[in-house]
């Protein structure tokens, strides 16, 4: 064994090792995890489960106690690569299999001497009675079940040309003819019993415990059930071409269900691309409408300021004109500056300071922009998504409306071929009981159409009618 050989044996016993449930000590199968991380197989589970105590039960790789539960996470990793060690170990096991069945399937044909030939061994004498050699062994090719012995290829002849051995039958050769003869009388079994379902010999037919048993001959009984076999080899083939015809139909709809949800993929894709083409226009909407209106107030603020800031400079100046005068220490000037600029700066400090408006954003009418622009987007989005549904919804109810038929059609006939298969359960049966069922026809197609039963009817006919005439003279 080469070293990479015998790597690879111990590889696959450690996976095997891994892959292998402590309980039932078997590949995975289902595998599921209790909470402390270790997994076995579901029925595994289950079996614990009824031997739990008080609703718990321990762990048997580590002991810890868990609660019985309805449910546990099943480990689709574990299953997916036990599920392939499987497969691929009944892939393995088939292969190798032709190899070590081939001397069983193609064993060679029973050694059997001929019973008219020399025996082996013996010598062999010329003319003067000197021994010339050993005589080798000679091989039957043909056995007598009539005659009960074996024959080689010359002594075979005269079974195969003389017309008194035409009814003979020849079969290969046969090592054991008494596994073919009855243990109690010591003949060839010819004949087959019904009833019992064993071979018999001529003798048992007579003297055994067959009378009144069905009987027929092992030829007309292996044609019976052979013709039988053809009948059910037929409704099998019938049965294989409907499932292969279901298969290819299946796969058909697989390979639909893929075009169809592909087509869904690229539908919603292209629709996701046109709603965000009309998200970003209405995103630009929103923004727009807050600008729109600041602009339109925009100036009239501006206008506001302007005439607050001349309000300011004014009120600056008088301010400063009452100021010098205030810092004014003599009093003959004091009195000639006052009198000459006190009423210019009192006309500029009593003037009416100006109002400005409130030129504010009006939130009202941003809320009617706003929600016109929405509006307007969400009739666009549900426009698009409900061509997508008209788009996508009869295609499905088409398919699904198909596949129904098609399987009730397969269900039927899946119905008629189960009627048929109860019908043939045992060949056997079939030939006993149809003589039967014939007589019990005839019987009951005797009573059906028997003069007494014709009588009967009429004499109901009549009563009825009487009864009818009764009704009619009451009302």
């Amino acid at each position: 064994m080469s070293p990479s050989m015998a790597t690879s044996i111990d590889q696959s016993s450690v996976l095997e090792d891994e892959l292998t449930c402590p309980v039932c000590l078997d590949v995975f199968r289902d595998p599921h995890l209790l909470p402390c991380g270790h997994s076995f197989c579901l029925l595994c589970l289950y079996r614990l489960k009824r031997r739990a105590e008080r609703s718990r039960f321990r762990c048997p790789e580590c002991r810890e106690t868990h609660r019985c539960s309805s449910t546990y996470q099943k480990n689709f990793k574990l299953a997916n690569i036990a599920d392939d060690y499987r497969r691929r170990g009944m892939e393995a096991s088939t292969s190798q299999r032709p190899q070590q069945s081939q001397p069983a399937s193609s064993k060679t044909p029973v050694s059997v001497p001929c019973d008219y030939c020399p025996p082996v061994g013996a010598s062999v004498t010329d003319e003067k009675g000197e021994p010339e050699g050993v005589i080798a062994v000679t091989l039957a090719v043909k056995t007598c079940l009539k005659c009960e012995v074996s024959m080689c290829k010359e002594h075979v002849k005269p079974h195969m040309e003389l017309p008194a051995f035409r009814e003979h039958i020849l079969t290969e050769p046969l090592g054991d003819l008494r596994k073919r003869k009855c243990p109690e009388h010591d003949e060839m079994y010819r004949y087959y019993c019904m009833d019992d379902k064993v071979c018999i010999c001529n003798a048992c037919t007579i003297e055994g415990g067959h009378s009144g048993h069905t009987i027929k001959t092992l030829k007309n009984t292996m044609k019976d059930l052979k013709a039988s076999l053809q009948i059910q080899l037929q409704k099998v083939d019938g049965k294989l071409s409907k499932a292969e015809r279901a298969l290819q139909e299946q796969k058909e709809l697989e390979r639909q269900n893929k075009r169809f949800l592909e087509g869904c993929d690229q539908r919603v894709t292209a629709l996701g691309e046109v709603l965000q083409v009309h998200l970003a226009s209405f995103l630009a909407n929103l923004r727009d409408c807050p600008r729109s209106l600041g602009c339109q107030a925009g100036p009239n603020i501006q206008r506001n300021i302007a005439r607050v800031v001349q309000d300011q400079s004014r009120l600056q100046e008088a301010r400063g004109s009452i100021q010098t005068l205030v810092q004014e220490n003599d009093p003959f000037c004091f009195l000639q500056a006052y009198k000459s600029s006190s009423k210019s700066f009192c006309r500029q400090w009593k003037k009416p300071l100006f109002c400005p408006e409130n030129a504010t954003i009006n939130p009202d009418g941003l809320a009617e922009a706003i929600e016109a622009k929405q509006e307007e987007f969400l009739t666009e989005v549900r426009s698009r998504v409900s061509l997508l549904i008209d788009e996508l919804c009869p295609v499905v109810g088409e398919e699904d409306d198909s596949g129904a038929e098609e399987e009730d059609d397969y269900d039927d006939e899946a119905d008629e071929d189960g009627s048929d298969g109860d019908e043939l359960d045992e060949a056997e049966e079939e030939m006993r009981s149809e003589e039967e069922d014939i007589n019990d026809q005839n019987e009951s197609a005797d009573e059906l159409y028997s003069p007494e039963g014709e009588e009967d009817d009429e004499v109901e006919e009549g009563e009825e009618e009487e009864e009818d005439d009764d009704e009619e003279e009451t009302e």
